[in-house]
């Protein structure tokens, strides 16, 4: 079970020494310790008063254990996890993680295992795990449970494992780097998908139709787009007849992304290119799952060719997830 260790651990860093595998933060707790040490230990030398000695040695040895209890608590932690290769903007994926206290005789107390990322602010959810006892020669199988609103790449730095254990004077820190990476596709929205009444001219807007069987000639009706008139059938009979097209799933559509402003033909701004790119994605993804084939073009002439398999599906998002960035 995941949780906030935000009111178990009431450690303010107030310095702080970092290597690269570990670092030490002294807190306020512990720097209002220190000062109580230091004027208890003037006291002791000004006055020769015994019993502040006997207090000064009582403190001092509470940093000496401080310091030897939560290095043995950190000593042989192991930590292994699984990072999915891709998700979806917006959607709660789960990173599996294992955490084994390798030691012999002695357990881990009060440990903390957070995942650091590129950007601290991306992740939303709970990016740590909390655990208040390790036993010895044990394994523990959490899950972190995260999502990320950006689409790009997402770079796992590594996990750290923080502990105050046994008093909060310090925070130790012990630093597990990798170098892992997470490509996080666009944010799927609702669209509407589009129809054969929806199907604009060759070229024009975001979708274009490749064409379908026609399954019938009718008369016109009111509403019926002019593209679906049959001219030859309406030359000869004197009245407009419009195609209907057979509706099964075997439709092809044409995506088209245009990132630049036509006036400076520079890259749209920041907001109006990924509400653009969010639109493609939740498009082919919709249209992909209910059958039809898409196909992905850009203003310069990159097209991404048809398909409407889950590979096809992820060779667009994959695109789109890095486009403009």
């Amino acid at each position: 079970m995941m949780k906030n260790n935000s009111a178990k651990t009431s450690t303010l860093p107030v310095f702080t020494i970092k290597t690269r595998s570990r670092s030490l933060q002294i807190t306020r707790e512990g720097t209002g310790f220190i000062i109580l040490i230091f004027a208890v230990g003037i006291g002791a030398i000004y006055t020769g008063n015994n019993l502040l000695f006997l207090v000064l040695a009582m403190c001092l040895s509470f940093l000496v254990v401080s310091g030897i209890l939560s290095e043995l608590t950190l000593k042989k932690i192991s930590v292994k996890w699984s990072i999915p290769p891709a998700v979806y903007a917006g959607d709660h994926f789960s990173i599996p993680v294992s955490i084994a206290n390798r030691k012999k005789y002695f357990s881990s107390y009060s440990l903390r295992i957070v995942m650091m990322t590129n950007e601290a602010r991306r992740l939303e959810g709970n990016t740590g795990i909390y655990l208040f006892h390790m036993p010895p020669e044990n394994v523990e199988e959490k899950t972190v449970l995260v999502k990320t609103m950006k689409r790009g790449i997402l770079r796992i730095k590594g996990f750290q494992i923080p502990t105050s254990f046994p008093f909060g004077f310090f925070c130790k820190t012990k630093f597990f780097p990798i170098s892992d990476e997470i490509i996080v596709f666009p944010l799927i929205q609702p669209v509407k998908l589009p129809s054969l009444s929806d199907l604009s001219a060759e070229g024009q807007g975001i979708v274009r139709h490749r064409g379908e069987d026609i399954l019938a000639l009718r008369e016109y009706s009111e509403g019926d787009p002019v593209n679906a008139v049959h001219w030859k059938s309406s030359a000869k009979t004197g009245n407009l007849r419009v195609k209907e097209f057979r509706a099964s799933g075997d439709r092809s559509f044409t995506l088209f992304l245009n990132l630049n402003d036509p006036q400076s033909n520079r890259q749209v701004e920041n907001s109006i290119l990924e509400k653009r790119v969010s639109e493609a994605a939740s498009l082919a993804y919709n249209l992909i799952h209910r059958g039809d084939e898409v196909s992905l073009k850009t203003e310069d002439h990159l097209q991404i060719p048809f398909g409407n398999t889950e590979p096809h599906l992820e060779r667009i998002m994959r695109f789109l997830a890095l486009v403009g960035l």
